[in-house]
């Protein structure tokens, strides 16, 4: 891919450039020299991207004018995206468009995007209305007439927004944004997911179809739908009927997961649990320990682990008696939790992390949005937090899809106060999405969790998340495949293996890399090592905290189970609390 700039790179170009390379495309940026008789040449290359503002200058400066600078760039790439426009660029739109599009002009605050284009361009989000915050300033082109060679793929309230043409035998593509995101700018924890669509969105649309495989991308997206707080004591837990539950499952195919607080080890009832969850497609993940409020919110990283490791030991006790497995993957209680959680859990063994908020609440000035914008979370520890959402605006999904991120849904039991069909409308329109979504368990989506991109010899690059990694060859042929792991600063790896067997590495630039060869049905087990030093102190639970999380479980549990589900006391704490 080649970023074209005219006299100097702006700060527009760096970031096409940015997102690009974030991508896993080989980007080239090139500055064409103003000076006279300059040579301009421009190699050959998949896709070129080019701003406005370069297309009048150099047109300027040849002798054909714009045409024959436009015509040198198409004969250069079979793929162009140009940028950058405002009102002084009106000719050169009408130029590009064959004056079927004459102009750009600034949106009102409130905004709403229309996904028109295929689904090879546009991916999960064809077909859908993308609303964004009002904060974002947008722009849109005017359209001067209804020419059949102007596709618009996105519309900004009506109006197109990016569309597509053709010019000299090249696909054009244009995009009416002010700028494109900057990777490394910071991102807050309650920045809303879809603030970034129109800086970032359109460009990586066109960076997928034109480079296609080459770029990383993920052709496995998994789901599940996550449901906290409920125990198998009884046949329902408040709204939610595990029986009605089930049959739902089995009618439209998808999986859930319980995230089970483990104070209520003991509180199962076996015969709940073997009818249920035993044979069925249901899971369990680890929901707190006490479930107390901010119990993993602490900085105190030995009383941490030592949680964490009574939150498994319970855990285990449960499977032992009621016969249920669960995935060591913990969704923390409220959404809270420090920076030092995240190593608590990694210290003690634990997969991953899931919450509806991957960036610790202890920091409070979020991350760079190349983070932000991962799989995962994994600069703390390298302990991967993977994100969830509740199931609300389905454009959300869309945008964890195209980046390549497992879908992850979470609601508790008042979500079934009126029955399961809202439920089987979220998963019938999720996977409208992508067809080849997988519904499975969590500790199975965040155990294969990973983009991959394959090269010019055919090699597959992956990069995962989890120290336990499980990889599948699908294919009927043998294949390579070059495995990476990014490390955060100050942490490594003392040792990687694949099934069982001490597999050679490399540690480069905080990155640690390796080779697999599998055949055709072939899956290879992936462990990484390291010594996290952290040891767990004794945690003797104290009296008066004993007591407290005994009352405020018991509390919890008549709420969902009698408050909610009774119209009488529901009015009446209502009116209490009003």
């Amino acid at each position: 891919m080649v970023v074209v700039s005219w006299a100097r790179a702006t700060s527009s170009s760096r970031r096409a450039a940015q997102i690009a390379a974030f991508l896993g495309a080989d980007v080239e940026s090139i500055v064409l020299d103003p000076a006279p008789g300059a040579s301009r040449a421009l190699p050959r290359s998949a896709c070129l991207i080019v701003d406005a503002d370069t297309i009048v200058a150099a047109g300027r400066e040849m002798s054909g004018g714009e045409n024959a600078l436009l015509a040198e760039l198409a004969a250069g790439a079979e793929h162009l995206f140009v940028h950058g426009f405002t009102e002084s660029h009106a000719a050169t739109l009408r130029l590009l468009t064959g004056d079927a599009l004459g102009g750009v002009e600034a949106l009102d605050a409130e905004v709403r995007f229309s996904v028109t284009g295929d689904r090879q361009w546009c991916g999960p989000f064809t077909g859908l209305s993308v609303p964004v915050p009002t904060s974002v300033h947008e722009a849109r082109f005017v359209e001067r007439s209804d020419d059949p060679r102007l596709d618009v793929m996105i519309r900004a309230n009506g109006d197109p927004f990016l569309a597509r043409t053709s010019l000299y035998g090249s696909q054009l593509f244009l995009s009416a944004a002010a700028e494109f995101a900057d990777l490394d700018e910071r991102v807050g924890r309650e920045t809303p997911v879809l603030s970034c669509f129109s800086r970032l969105i359109p460009l990586m649309m066109f960076l997928r179809g034109a480079l296609g495989r080459r770029l990383w991308h993920n052709d496995k997206p998994q789901a599940c739908f996550i449901v906290d707080d409920p125990y198998l004591k009884k046949d329902r837990y408040g709204f939610l009927e595990y029986e009605k539950l089930l049959t739902s499952m089995r009618r439209l195919s998808y999986a859930t997961c319980i995230a089970f607080i483990p104070w209520n080890h003991r509180r199962s009832s076996r015969r709940v649990a073997e009818r249920y969850f035993s044979r069925t497609g249901a899971t369990l993940c680890i929901h707190g320990c006490d479930h107390t409020r901010g119990e993993f919110l602490t900085g105190d990283l030995h009383a941490l682990r030592a949680k964490a490791e009574t939150a498994l030991a319970r855990m285990q006790d449960h499977t032992r008696r009621s016969g249920v497995a669960f995935d060591d993957v913990m969704v923390f209680p409220q959404g809270l939790f420090s920076t030092q959680a995240v190593a608590a859990l990694k210290a003690a063994g634990y997969l991953a992390a899931v919450n509806s908020n991957p960036v610790p609440s202890t920091v409070p000035d979020g991350l760079a949005l190349r983070e932000w914008l991962d799989v995962a979370v994994s600069r703390f520890s390298d302990f991967p937090v993977f994100g969830r959402r509740y199931p609300r605006e389905i454009a959300e999904f869309a945008f964890d899809l195209f980046l390549g991120r497992p879908i992850l849904a979470v609601e508790h039991h008042g979500y079934f106060q009126s029955g399961y069909t809202d439920l089987e409308t979220f998963v019938t329109r999720l996977n409208a999405l992508d067809e080849r979504i997988d519904w499975t368990g969590l500790g199975a989506i965040c155990s294969r969790a990973c983009v991959t991109r394959t090269d010019e010899r055919g090699d597959v690059h992956v990069r995962f998340y989890t120290d336990r990694f499980l990889l599948s060859n699908d294919t009927d042929h043998p294949r390579r495949y070059l495995l990476m792991r990014q490390l955060s600063r100050g942490h490594g790896v003392s040792s990687v293996t694949v099934n069982d067997r001490v597999w050679p590495s490399t540690c480069e630039e905080r990155t640690v890399g390796f080779e697999i060869s599998l055949a055709a049905g072939e899956t290879a087990h992936v462990r990484l090592r390291s010594t996290t030093g952290v040891e767990a102190s004794p945690w003797r639970t104290p009296a008066m905290y004993a007591t407290k999380a005994m009352i405020r479980r018991h509390l919890s549990d008549f709420r969902d189970n009698h408050v909610d589900t009774s119209r009488f006391l529901s009015a009446l704490i209502s009116a209490r609390r009003d």
